[in-house]
């Protein structure tokens, strides 16, 4: 069994997917996707040793050892010359990291992201679309009183408003993720002193647009 939050990731792979889950941890998406037949095999990574040994523990449990390639390394440099690997999957980071990782010659060879950055998704559209690639899909999941964004690239060209890299143009019209949005901005707003006219402002009017966006 596995969270909400990773059992989501997991409808946007396709079987034929050549994927690399980079900072897999203890690999518990990876064994639901091959078990479940989701995908023929993967290549799985992570930074941190303890996490991979873990994972590889996991991994054994299942018998699932020739299916599922577990190595120790940071990104995408852990792909050899033989490798084929068309579609990047990245969870559990935030956006200066996974656009770190993703800033690599390799990418070229890359058709779809599938990623589920901790924070700033209007910088992650930004940059990532500046790479070659266009939103195919974006979710919204709630788990465990937490919230969550899933972004699908793909490769492609598309000209976004300024309000959909913030929101999403897929998200500005998910009613739940903009009534989330408009409560934090509301909860913000209530803890800015009354003198910071600027702040104060800019928030307004943000959920001035947030309010007319859900209409």
């Amino acid at each position: 069994m596995i969270s909400v939050r990773l059992e989501s990731l997991a409808t946007y792979v396709n079987y034929n997917d050549k994927i690399i889950d980079i900072g897999c941890d203890h690999a518990l998406l990876d064994i639901y996707l091959v078990k479940n037949k989701l995908v023929r095999s993967i290549i799985a990574c992570d930074i941190h040793e303890g996490a991979l040994e873990s994972g590889k523990n996991n991994v054994s449990k299942e018998n699932l050892s020739d299916k599922i390639d577990l190595r120790l390394g940071d990104g995408l440099s852990v792909l050899k010359k033989n490798d084929v690997v068309n579609t990047i999957l990245i969870s559990g980071m935030g956006t200066s990291t996974i656009v770190e990782i993703l800033n690599n010659p390799y990418l070229t060879n890359i058709n779809k992201l599938i990623i589920q950055s901790n924070n700033d998704h209007m910088e992650l559209r930004k940059k990532i679309t500046k790479l070659g690639f266009e939103i195919k899909s974006e979710s919204f999941i709630v788990d465990n009183n937490k919230h969550y964004i899933n972004i699908v690239f793909v490769r492609g060209e598309h000209k976004y408003l300024e309000r959909e890299f913030r929101y999403g143009p897929i998200l500005i019209h998910n009613k739940a993720y903009l009534q989330f949005e408009l409560d934090n901005c509301n909860k913000i707003l209530s803890y800015i002193p009354k003198n910071k006219f600027i702040l104060r402002f800019k928030l307004k009017k943000e959920i001035r647009l947030i309010k007319k966006l859900m209409k």
